[in-house]
């Protein structure tokens, strides 16, 4: 994801503060003047009708879900922007009328919107499906009313339900047909959804239903489906409780020797028998039987019912995927019982390898009578994958971000998805970008270039659809899908004050524990750093003769290990509440301050160790990113966010490195600053020295409120609070290190609005910032003065997605 932030305080729009009161005044009047006099309420009902304007609803019973109800609320009333106004309607009515062209018909018909006019009728209908929503909600005999309120031309309706106490499950009894089938459901039926005392829902018992029925073809009965549960409902008027009886029936089959005689079949289990897998269909489908060849891979002996290979890969000429990497992909095998879920899981597997456009998993019954079965039977399994191209090339246009820059660059990219035969991808991505670096204040500086920064470099690496250690694992998990990724790359900085090439080269793991859990272990990622200084920024370095900058802005090396941990348990479209965290954790330098130690190595002049003439760093950093996702309905939604972060120098280093530290601002964190402009603590500068404010520790609070407004145009409303603080005190920062006794006096805050533009396959969005308190100023003008307010007060941020 990129993303940028562009502070737009150089456009002094607005300077005078009388003619803004004016404009703050006149522009109000004007709209509600508009909207007023051309209102298409009083349009409508001069044409006889009335503007349709709202739905409600009166609960008599807290435990009613008030939008469950009003989703059958008929007719829906025009969408407002903003919640303020139907600019749809206005739209529509002021285009519809005139004369008929093109642009006009557009106007009225995709942009703007028919009005919803009031239809008794709808509301009466609306009436039957929300009583029979009560009612499934063990609300029996409830009933809705309603009342339609006309007034200057629009209709609100209002609903209300009528409902004594709801019903609960009493006694809920099971009559299982069949010794197999009974023997198995009662594991399952200890994970019953029903529960006596429970509140009644017909919505559950569909849910009930839908779960044995999974269960059971997940234990081999392939042939099972949910039209042999039945549920009977016996209810006590008196107790206000209703008795379930889950009936579970045989396979009924006509006897053939009467048309109405009908004889029972207990269901049976299936097992798997062979696995055939064409590797590449579109190279076999059509080809003759004795084009192609077959391979029989074996690497599992455990089967149940024979002998057999664990598959059969079927290619044309040329084997183009090694059987080993199918094998990893696969959790049925011969003998085992059907499931599912291990169908699933293996569809889900094999298309994750990257390999294909299209897999297919499918079982077919075999038609043998094999007396060693017992009353069990078998299933081939056809697993068809048609090839993804392997090669693929391209070139990009994109928005750069880099150091929090703005920028606009482009990249050309090569993938090879099966460089060894292994389903193991290669990448190659080389860039470039010119950036807008921010006015340093600085005499001297080149000030001629819109665009005075440049960037450029390459990356590569292999990704490994597997783990790669000298370790055996068995598997993790039915969803860890792991990886093994090593990678390098270069990457060229040219800024106003330094050049900066950075190289690195890592070797790392990742792996899904669960479906809701992620890992990632780099065990080694080696970073070199090398800083060419600008001789006006080393006359300032050397003026300000600060070791913490002097280590900043010097070559290092950086030998780290890290390991983070991802947990989401986001279910898409389900309306339900969810959490993110992402935890990280690094070290550096140890091993290389351990091999100094035994190798008894000199110091240079500075008494730092170093590794082929550059001094390495040596550090430990934390950071955690947690996240509550509450939706609100009608695509409404509340984000909650707080993140914490601190890094502790020692040993061989005296400050975290750079490209480690710590920052604040733009358009993922404070969005009333520019990035890197906050901080550090309650540190006050009116000079511009250059230095990006960097910290070793970090801390973060954010509130968004996203809302549909139009269309595709979505808009959220924000606040966001924090800082970045040193561990130590410095005289170059005061005020600048952490204080228990003046934290909250040194967090800074902001809000604002963000408008975003959804375009499905990605989101642009504009989020505008207003510093609220900032510690960083005199301690009589940090709070916000709203009526001193002028535009370049506001922070502008662009970015591609969502903040967070």
């Amino acid at each position: 994801m990129n993303c940028f932030a562009l502070n737009l305080h150089t456009f002094h729009l607005m300077r005078n503060y009388s003619l803004l009161s004016l404009v703050r005044f006149i522009i109000p009047v004007l709209l509600v003047s508009v909207f007023v006099s051309c209102s298409p309420a009083k349009r409508v009902q001069k044409r006889g009708g009335y503007l349709h304007v709202s739905n409600s609803i009166k609960t008599d019973r807290p435990g009613i879900n008030s939008d469950d109800l009003l989703n059958f609320a008929q007719p829906k009333p025009n969408k407002k922007i903003l919640g303020l106004f139907r600019s749809g309607v206005w739209i529509n009515d002021l285009f519809s009328g005139r004369r008929d062209t093109r642009i006009n018909r557009w106007l009225s018909t995709k942009v703007g919107k028919e009005p919803v006019l009031l239809d008794s009728a709808y509301v009466d209908n609306s009436l039957i499906p929300m009583k029979i929503y009560l009612s499934n909600k063990g609300y029996f005999g409830a009933d809705v009313s309603r009342t339609i309120s006309l007034k200057r031309g629009k209709s609100r309706v209002r609903y209300y339900t009528h409902t004594n106490e709801p019903f609960r499950f009493g006694a809920v009894n099971y009559i299982i047909a069949g010794d197999s089938l009974k023997f198995f459901m009662q594991g399952i039926q200890k994970s019953s959804l029903l529960k006596t005392g429970k509140q009644y829902d017909a919505y559950l018992i569909r849910d009930e239903r839908e779960r044995i029925t999974r269960e059971l073809r997940d234990i081999g009965y392939y042939a099972f489906s949910r039209e042999y549960i039945f549920f009977e409902v016996d209810t006590s008027e008196l107790q206000r409780t209703a008795d379930l009886t889950v009936r579970i029936e045989n396979i009924r089959l006509r006897s053939g020797i009467k048309e109405d005689s009908v004889r029972q079949m207990e269901h049976q289990r299936y097992f798997i028998d062979n696995i055939y897998i064409n590797s590449n269909f579109a190279d076999v489908a059509g080809t003759d039987v004795n084009q192609t060849d077959t391979l029989a891979f074996r690497a599992k002996s455990d089967t149940l019912l024979r002998k057999s290979p664990d598959f059969y890969q079927i290619y044309r000429s040329e084997l183009r995927l090694r059987p080993i990497v199918l094998s990893r992909s696969l959790f049925i095998f011969p003998g085992q019982p059907y499931s599912q879920n291990y169908i699933n899981l293996t569809y889900n597997r094999l298309q994750n390898l990257g390999l294909s456009r299209i897999v297919s998993v499918n079982v077919n019954p075999v038609d043998i009578q094999n007396d060693s079965l017992q009353g069990y039977r078998l299933l081939d399994c056809d697993i068809r994958m048609v090839r993804a191209p392997v090669n693929m090339f391209t070139v990009d246009a994109e928005g750069t971000a880099a150091g929090g820059y703005f920028g606009v660059g482009s990249s050309l990219g090569y993938r090879n998805r099966n460089i060894f035969r292994g389903a193991e991808t290669l990448r190659f991505k080389v860039k470039g970008a010119f950036e807008l670096e921010p006015d340093l204040g600085i005499e001297g500086i080149d000030k001629s270039t819109i665009f005075n920064s440049l960037e450029a470099g390459f990356e590569t690496g292999i990704d490994f659809p597997t783990l790669l250690t000298p370790f055996h694992f068995k598997r993790l998990g039915l969803n860890s899908k792991a990886t093994t990724t090593i990678g390098m790359g270069f990457n060229y900085q040219q800024r106003t004050l330094y050049t900066r090439y950075v190289s690195y080269l890592s070797y790392g793991y990742e792996w899904n524990a669960s479906q809701v859990t992620r890992h990632l272990f780099t065990p080694v990622e080696l970073s070199s750093v090398s800083i060419v200084r600008d001789s006006i920024f080393t006359v300032i370095l050397n003026e300000l003769a600060d070791p913490r900058f002097l280590s900043q802005y010097t070559d290092h090396l950086v030998l780290a290990m890290k390991y983070s941990f991802v947990f989401n348990n986001q279910v898409f479209n389900s309306g339900k509440n969810y959490w993110f965290l992402r935890g990280n954790i690094e070290s550096a330098g140890n091993v290389l301050s351990l091999y100094s130690n035994i190798m008894d190595a000199n110091k240079d002049d500075n008494g730092n160790y170093t590794l082929f003439g550059i001094r390495y760093a040596q550090y430990l950093r934390t950071d955690i990113d947690i996240r509550f996702y509450q939706p609100l309905g009608r695509d409404q939604n509340l984000v909650y966010r707080t993140a914490f972060g601190i890094g502790v120098p020692y040993g061989n280093s005296f400050a975290l490195p750079f490209e480690k530290g710590f920052f604040a601002g733009g358009a993922n964190g404070l969005r009333g600053w520019p990035i890197r402009s906050v901080g550090p603590g309650e540190y006050y500068s009116t000079v511009k020295s250059g230095f990006e404010r960097v910290g070793d520790m970090w801390l973060e609070a954010n509130v968004e409120y996203r809302f549909p407004m139009y269309s595709f145009l979505n808009g959220g409303l924000f606040v966001d609070a924090g800082n970045i603080w040193l561990i130590n005190e410095n005289e170059d920062f005061p005020q600048g290190h952490f204080q228990t006794s003046r934290f909250f006096k040194s967090l800074a805050a902001d809000a604002g609005l963000g408008f975003r533009f959804d375009f499905s396959f990605f989101i642009f969005r504009v989020d505008g910032g207003i510093p609220v308190y900032d510690p960083g100023k005199l301690s009589g003008s940090r709070w916000f003065r709203p009526l001193k307010f002028q535009m370049r007060d506001i922070n502008w941020n662009f970015g591609i997605g969502y903040p967070f």
